[in-house]
């Protein structure tokens, strides 16, 4: 794969070579403008259009590139509507850098106004990013290097983020290596697994065809392809769809709402944390129903769901996202088995609720419960 940069003016091009090198990417062609030589952008662009499969451009220039671009694809700049969520989001009030063809492909800039984007035209791939350093190298490292160490099968191995069972992620992997060449390692905490997948020795075709059966067998599973933790994951879900959450909490006692507000900027996207341990507080704070509680009792689908549905009282969320449970080591006096949870994740559109029974300890049982909410607040987000 015949990989260019294009860049203008001041451009570090040492640093920029480091970084793709140190991903496995080589530029075979690399071309620096003066930042007003919108000619010679012309003439360049037309001759890696022609000799690269990737074209990548740091826009450091002093004419409109973008706009450049977008006459080369005959075609008219628009406003992502991602794009200018993001500028939003981030405090940003110049919202031109949102602009980009319509069939463009949105690479977040968290950094900086200037939005990034990628734009496939038959065998070529082009990929336009901000030149400011921080901005270019941060998308380079989020997003361009993990594109390309795929495109062009460099990748040595493929990993997926998923959450359930890990006996039964095996069984449906075994049997997929009975039609494919490929290895794979589970690494398992408390029901977050991180799948990764081997295939070397094998065709660019082999590899992609087996990479799409797994991504099919694991979809309900898998939370997201990237190196990214359950809390990063919804995190960067909640920006990239400016929604905000809500929580309510019993038996993980607070420890749902720490991992949302590990994430730099939370405040913007976390409405409330409540932790609901006793009957007495799921009535008061949460207008759960007396009656429900006595029927069902506190450990249920019912009270799940009040706990949920209560947040929208008490605020404007987008989503919420409630757990109640036993954690052990002991029960609550009642005949529902140590380690039995439900999970309640949704919108004012309809709330679903999860049922589980965990195992381990009081810490294990803890742990599993948060990570289960944290994937069905992402699972809630994805399905908007």
């Amino acid at each position: 794969m015949k990989t260019a940069l294009l860049a203008f003016g001041d451009f570090d091009l040492a640093k920029a070579r480091g970084i793709f090198e140190k991903g496995g990417i080589k530029l075979s062609t690399v071309q620096i403008l003066s930042a007003e030589d919108d000619i010679g952008f012309k003439r360049g662009y037309e001759v890696f259009r022609d000799m690269a499969d990737v074209l990548i451009i740091a826009d450091g220039a002093a004419f409109d590139l973008k706009n450049a671009v977008a006459e080369f694809s005959d075609c008219t700049l628009l406003e992502n509507e991602n794009a200018h969520g993001v500028i939003e989001r981030n405090g940003f009030t110049d919202f031109s850098g949102a602009l980009m063809p319509p069939d463009a492909t949105l690479i977040p800039n968290d950094l900086g106004a200037y939005q990034g984007f990628t734009l496939d035209d038959m065998d070529f791939t082009l990929i336009v990013l901000p030149a400011k350093e921080r901005e270019f190298i941060s998308a380079c490292e989020k997003y361009v290097l993990p594109y390309l160490t795929e495109k062009a099968g460099t990748a040595k191995s493929y990993t997926f983020r998923c959450f359930g069972d890990r006996r039964e992620t095996e069984r449906v992997l075994n049997g997929l290596k009975s039609e494919f060449s490929f290895e794979f390692e589970i690494k398992e905490r408390c029901g977050d697994l991180t799948v990764s997948v081997f295939s070397d020795g094998v065709s660019e075709g082999d590899k992609r065809a087996a990479l799409r059966e797994i991504a099919f067998a694991l979809k309900d599973i898998c939370y997201t392809d990237a190196n990214a933790t359950l809390s990063e994951t919804l995190f960067t879900l909640l920006k990239l769809n400016g929604k905000k959450i809500s929580v309510a909490e019993s038996f993980t006692g607070g420890r749902v709402a720490m991992e949302i507000v590990k994430n730099s900027g939370a405040s913007e996207y976390f409405n409330e944390g409540v932790v609901a341990y006793t009957n007495e507080s799921k009535v008061k704070r949460l207008s759960v129903s007396e009656s429900d509680l006595k029927e069902y009792g506190a450990v249920s689908a019912k009270v799940a769901f009040e706990m949920a549905a209560g947040l929208f009282k008490s605020g404007e969320p987008d989503i919420v996202l409630a757990t109640t449970g036993i954690a052990g080591p002991s029960g609550d006096g009642t005949d529902v088995p140590v380690g039995r949870c439900f999970i309640a994740a949704g919108t004012k559109r309809g709330i679903h609720t999860y049922k589980f029974d965990f195992t381990g300890d009081r810490e294990e049982v803890t742990e599993k419960g948060v990570n289960a909410a944290l994937f069905y607040a992402v699972k809630t987000i994805k399905n908007l």
